[in-house]
C-alpha cells in the first residue's frame, strides 16, 4: 500500500477531502420520474444522439486507448482566456510540471512487468458461462469475472441496520462496510485496468458516497455522519473525482451519469459536455435539482437511457443501487454481459453491498480514494498530483452560440457571452425549471401568479443579472426572477469550446462578432 499512502499524503498536502462508499441525499425520488413515459427505445436513441456529443457512440476498438476529441481537448481555452482546468496529467521531463494553459499531452501508457492482460474473447466467454450469483456463492463478494485470490473482505464496521430508512433491500444487505485484502484489491485493480483496455464504451454511475466526505451524505455509515457538511457550496473535489476527471480526459472513461448535485466532477476537470447530471445541478440554472415529484431534464433522460442501452462497461461507485430509474445504467450492462450479446457488464466499487451485487462483473470493496490511485498505476499512469483548477480570467468571450443559446455552424460570426458583473441575463428555452418542481423557482416560466410562503410570485420568462462571479465557490452567481441560481465557471469553459448544445443562459441582448458593440447593459443595483 506505500503507493496508495504516498498519493494519499499528496492529495493532504492540496488539502482535498476524501470520499466513502456512501450512498446519496434524498433529495428527489426518481424510481417512477421518467421524460418520455411512453416513447419507444429507438426513438429515445434517436434523440439523445442529437442532444449530446458523439461520445455516446460506441468506439471500435482499433481506437480504444486513444484520447477522444472531446474529452482530450477539455478544458482547452482560447489564447487570453485564461487557463484550462488544471488537475495535473503527466510532468513534462524538463521541469517536472505542466504549464496550466497546455493542452493534455499524448500520454505514454508505461507497461509495468507484472502487468495483468486478457482477451476479449476469454472474458465474455468466462461472463457468459457464469450466470448472476446467489448470496453465499464463493464469488459473490468477487464478481462473476474475478479471477484472483478469494480472500473474504474484512469488516471495517458492523452495523445490523439497513443503509437506508424506507429503501426495500434483501435482508443480508445491511449498512455493514466491508474492505478486501490487499492482495485481493491489487488483483480487482488489475482486471479491471484490462477491462478498461478492452471496453468500446466505458460509463461511469455515481452517487452521494464519492462525495459524502465533503458533501454529506443521508445514508448510515461507518465513514461519515448522516446529514450535510455547512459549507458544501464551496466543497472540493476529492481524490476520487481527480482520477476520474483524469481518466475522462484521457478518453478511457466516454459519458459520466451523475446522480449528485455537487458539481464537483467538473471542479475537478471532468468536461460538461460528457456528464448527465441526471437528477438535477446546483450549478446549472436550466437543470435544477429535481423533486421528488418532479420530472426528469427531456435532454438527461434520453441521453441516460441510450448509455443504459449501449455501454459496453460500466463503473458503478458511491450508490447502493436501491431501485432508482437510473440505476438501469448499471444493470442494463450487467443484462448485456449474458450471451449471446458479450458485453463486459458492470463493475462497482462499494464499502457496503448492495442488492445487486451478484450481478457484477467485479465487486470491489473499499474506499474509492484507495482504490482508484492502485487502478491508474495498473493503466500505466504515475501518481496523480491533483492541484487547483484554473478557470477563464475574464469573465467575457466569443462564444460560437446564436442568440437563443443554440451552437452555431462552423465559420458564423460568434456571440459575445458576457458573465461580468451585473450584466443582464436571460434562461434559455428548454428548461426543465418547471419539471423539477422547486418551490422558489416555481415562478420562473410559469403562466400564472404562484403562491409561495404567504407571497404571490408572479410568473416570469426567466430574466435576470449576474449578480457576482465567486472563484471561491466556483460560480457565476446570479438573481433570476427574484431567485437566486448558480452557473458554474466551467460553463464559460464549456461555450468558448462549443462543446455543449445549449448553452442555459445567454445575454438579453447579445453582441456579435464584427457588429458595432453597444453600451454594458448592467442592473441598477450592479452599478
Amino acid at each position: 500500500m506505500a503507493t496508495v499512502l504516498k498519493i494519499a499524503d499528496e492529495y493532504q498536502h492540496v488539502s482535498s477531502a476524501r470520499s466513502s462508499g456512501g450512498k446519496r441525499p434524498p433529495v428527489a425520488n426518481r424510481t417512477s420520474s421518467h421524460a418520455y413515459p411512453t416513447a419507444k427505445a429507438s426513438a429515445r436513441a434517436s434523440v439523445a444522439a442529437k442532444a449530446r456529443p458523439a461520445s455516446i457512440g460506441r468506439l471500435s476498438s482499433s481506437k480504444r486507448g486513444a484520447a477522444s476529441t472531446a474529452l482530450a481537448t477539455a478544458g482547452s481555452l482560447l489564447a487570453g482566456n485564461g487557463s484550462r482546468p488544471t488537475t495535473p496529467d503527466t510532468p513534462t521531463k524538463e521541469s517536472g510540471k505542466r504549464s496550466p494553459s497546455a493542452p493534455p499531452p499524448a500520454v505514454a501508457r508505461t507497461q509495468p512487468e507484472t502487468r495483468f492482460t486478457e482477451t476479449r474473447e476469454k472474458v465474455c466467454t468466462q461472463l457468459s458461462a457464469t450466470p448472476f450469483l446467489q448470496h453465499g456463492h464463493p464469488l459473490f463478494m468477487h464478481g462473476r469475472g474475478y479471477t484472483g485470490p478469494r480472500t473474504a473482505a474484512k469488516v471495517t464496521w458492523k452495523s445490523d441496520k439497513p443503509p437506508r430508512k424506507g429503501h426495500d433491500t434483501p435482508e443480508w444487505v445491511t449498512a455493514t462496510e466491508f474492505e478486501d485484502t490487499h492482495e485481493v484489491a491489487v488483483a480487482k485493480c488489475r482486471q479491471l485496468a484490462s477491462l478498461l483496455r478492452l471496453s468500446k464504451k466505458t460509463v461511469l454511475y455515481t452517487g452521494a458516497g464519492i462525495s459524502a466526505s465533503v458533501i454529506g451524505q443521508a445514508a448510515l455509515s461507518g465513514q461519515n455522519k448522516v446529514g450535510w457538511k455547512p459549507d458544501k457550496m464551496k466543497a472540493k473535489p476529492t481524490l476520487t473525482h481527480h482520477a476520474l476527471g483524469f481518466l475522462g480526459r484521457q478518453g478511457i472513461v466516454h459519458s459520466w451519469v451523475q446522480q449528485n448535485h455537487d458539481g464537483l466532477p467538473q471542479k475537478a476537470g471532468f468536461p460538461q459536455e460528457c456528464i448527465n447530471e441526471i437528477h438535477g445541478s446546483w450549478y446549472d440554472p436550466g437543470n435544477p435539482v429535481v423533486k421528488y415529484s418532479g420530472t426528469l431534464h427531456s435532454r438527461s433522460c434520453p441521453w441516460m437511457e441510450n448509455d443504459a442501452e449501449t455501454a459496453d462497461l460500466v463503473l458503478v461507485l458511491g450508490t447502493s443501487l436501491g431501485g432508482l430509474n437510473a440505476d438501469q445504467v448499471a444493470t442494463g450492462a450487467a443484462d448485456r454481459s449474458l450471451p449471446p450479446q458479450g458485453a463486459l457488464g458492470t463493475v462497482c466499487i462499494n464499502l457496503q453491498q448492495t442488492a445487486e451485487d451478484g450481478k457484477m462483473t467485479l465487486r470491489m470493496f473499499g474506499r474509492s480514494d484507495d482504490l482508484l490511485p492502485m487502478l491508474l498505476h495498473e493503466l500505466g499512469f504515475p501518481p496523480l498530483r491533483p492541484a487547483a483548477s484554473h478557470w477563464p480570467q475574464e469573465s467575457r468571450a466569443l462564444v460560437p452560440y446564436d442568440s437563443k443559446g443554440k451552437r452555431l455552424a462552423e465559420g458564423a460570426p460568434k456571440m459575445w457571452l458576457d458573465l461580468s458583473d451585473g450584466m443582464e441575463l436571460r434562461i434559455t428555452a428548454g428548461h426543465n425549471i418547471q419539471g423539477a418542481k422547486q418551490p422558489q423557482y416555481m415562478h420562473i416560466g410559469a403562466k400564472k401568479p404562484v403562491e409561495r410562503e404567504g407571497k404571490t410570485l408572479q410568473p416570469g420568462p426567466g430574466l435576470g443579472c449576474v449578480k457576482k462571479r465567486d472563484d471561491e465557490a466556483v460560480a457565476f452567481m446570479l438573481n433570476i426572477e427574484g431567485a437566486q441560481m448558480r452557473l458554474g465557471l466551467w460553463w464559460l469553459d464549456a461555450a468558448i469550446r462549443g462543446a455543449v448544445e445549449v448553452l442555459p443562459i445567454v445575454n438579453q441582448n447579445p453582441v456579435f462578432e464584427g457588429s458595432q458593440p453597444k453600451a454594458s447593459v448592467r442592473t441598477k443595483s450592479a452599478r
